[in-house]
């Protein structure tokens, strides 16, 4: 896996014949760096384009310079929190796909998750993780 810088980090872009010829960007927000290594990594093997963050701050680095398909986001980052940066994502950008993850259950959460947002309980299977992109980007290209 290619190591994170301190500010964020592009995996290789190899594109997959799985997926379209124009390959899905996602933007993994995990302030766990091996969670974000090892979810990065099975998202590449399918074919996804990998950009990782660290901490929210870092993710509206990336979100600012890049083109992201879909924003996948720990709730608890240690700082600013994935709730907070779904949000800012999706008042820039309101067409966005974003899926959240935490430890906790979504009732811990209640109200603070956006509409229409995915919810992935930790911890989760790296497969229910890939299909659960896969449907959030195209219940995207589908609305």
């Amino acid at each position: 896996m290619i190591p994170i810088s301190p500010l964020w980090s592009r995996a290789s872009q190899a594109p997959c014949a799985a997926l379209e010829a124009s390959p899905i960007r996602v933007l993994v927000v995990e302030d766990d760096l091996m969670v974000g290594a090892v979810a990065g990594e099975a998202l590449e093997e399918v074919g996804f384009v990998v950009l990782i963050a660290a901490s929210a701050e870092e993710a509206e680095i990336v979100l600012g310079q890049e083109v992201i398909d879909v924003l996948f986001t720990d709730i608890d980052l240690g700082g600013r929190d994935g709730c907070d940066l779904a949000y800012r994502a999706l008042k820039a950008r309101p067409d966005l796909p974003v899926v959240l993850a935490s430890g906790r259950s979504r009732r811990c959460h209640a109200g603070r998750i956006p509409a229409g947002a995915a919810f992935l309980a930790k911890p989760y299977r790296l497969s229910h993780m890939i299909d659960e992109l896969h449907r959030a980007v195209q219940g995207r290209a589908i609305s």
